[in-house]
């Protein structure tokens, strides 16, 4: 049986990316709420940012992690903040969809980074929230998003009570 989800087990799905990854690797954790995933990863000997716009959930993080890199910063704005280009070796982005943001993504991976994304699919509107289309993947829309990236891994299921669309896309 699946785990539920939990605010403080990060995603199984890390587990695959670990060893993708060089030992002193930057990671943006974006809309990264609060940590869970980037508190992992760092316990694991990673660099990681950490950005949201929520700053009690960003306050959260650097209570647990006095040495944090905190960006504080709303990506839907008028004004969103701009990713610097070829500034990580890995994004992850968990359960949270803006697609204006997408290929900007991929301009802030250095080569060889890799994207780590898991979000709602169209299907989870039959279950609960989000019902919104514009935060639900429609079938396959991950890798058709990323075309310039190598898929390593894709998948879309039934997974900690949700449906939900994963990917590992490498620069």
């Amino acid at each position: 049986m699946p785990l539920q989800h939990n605010s403080t087990i990060p995603s199984e799905l890390l587990r695959q990316l670990v060893p993708l990854l060089a030992p002193n690797s930057h990671i943006l954790d974006l809309a990264c709420g609060s940590g869970r995933n980037g508190l992992w990863l760092e316990s694991q000997g990673f660099s990681v940012t950490y950005l949201d716009k929520n700053n009690e959930a960003l306050a959260g993080i650097v209570e647990k992690n006095h040495q944090a890199k905190i960006i504080e910063a709303d990506l839907e704005s008028n004004t969103p903040y701009q990713l610097a280009e070829s500034a990580y070796d890995a994004i992850i982005v968990f359960r949270y969809l803006h697609r204006p943001l997408m290929q900007k993504l991929v301009k802030a991976l250095k080569p060889g980074g890799i994207l780590v994304y898991e979000t709602f699919t169209h299907q989870q509107a039959t279950i609960g929230r989000p019902k919104n289309p514009n935060f639900l993947l429609q079938d396959n829309e991950l890798p058709r998003t990323f075309p310039m990236l190598t898929t390593h891994l894709h998948q879309q299921h039934f997974y900690q009570q949700a449906y939900i669309a994963q990917y590992i896309g490498i620069n």
